[in-house]
């Protein structure tokens, strides 16, 4: 059976974005890895995450989920794409082998039941994933559901340059039906 996700790819609709990740994760290391946990310690204004629970909305290749463990939260990690979802998966093998602490799973953002399933988090982490729902109003909508009364959302998104967005989104529709 094939997923809603690889139907969206098939229809140029959807970039397979875990590919891009399987790369990174060939070139990740200590520094990268460092340099994560000093950008979530610095914009979170926090030392460590010890007794947070952290939730990672579009993981993809896992890098701050990892980050964010490694600092001591209880971390939940999501995505769409399930080879974004391998990627996490495979950071945590390598770091955090059979921890308890971290768990990974597909879902989507879109989906309210299953965010609003997800219970509470401290800190809602969701950095340069909203806007590629293709709904992002309503990404941003449930991505704040799970946020713990006096928790932090905590997200990137892209804004609209105009022409120079407009020409971007042609070269990804371009490259997501494989004409590029």
């Amino acid at each position: 059976m094939i997923s809603d996700q690889e139907k969206e790819v098939r229809r140029g609709e959807r970039f397979k974005f875990g590919q891009n990740w399987q790369r990174f994760l060939k070139t990740l290391d200590d520094t990268r890895i460092a340099e994560a946990e000093r950008s979530l310690m610095q914009m979170l204004e926090v030392e460590n995450l010890r007794g947070i629970r952290f939730l990672d909305i579009g993981s993809g290749s896992g890098l701050f989920s990892l980050a964010a463990c490694r600092l001591g939260a209880r971390v939940h990690s999501f995505d769409y794409d399930p080879q974004s979802v391998a990627c996490t998966a495979a950071l945590k093998q390598r770091y955090f082998p059979g921890d308890v602490n971290w768990r990974i799973e597909e879902g989507s953002v879109l989906d309210e039941d299953y965010v609003k399933a997800l219970g509470k988090f401290e800190v809602v982490y969701s950095w340069g994933v909203l806007h590629h729902t293709g709904a992002m109003w309503q990404a941003l909508k449930h991505a704040a559901i799970p946020v713990a009364d006096g928790g932090k959302l905590f997200i990137g998104i892209y804004n609209s340059q105009g022409g120079k967005s407009n020409r971007w989104r042609m070269v990804k529709r371009l490259y997501c039906k494989g004409l590029m």
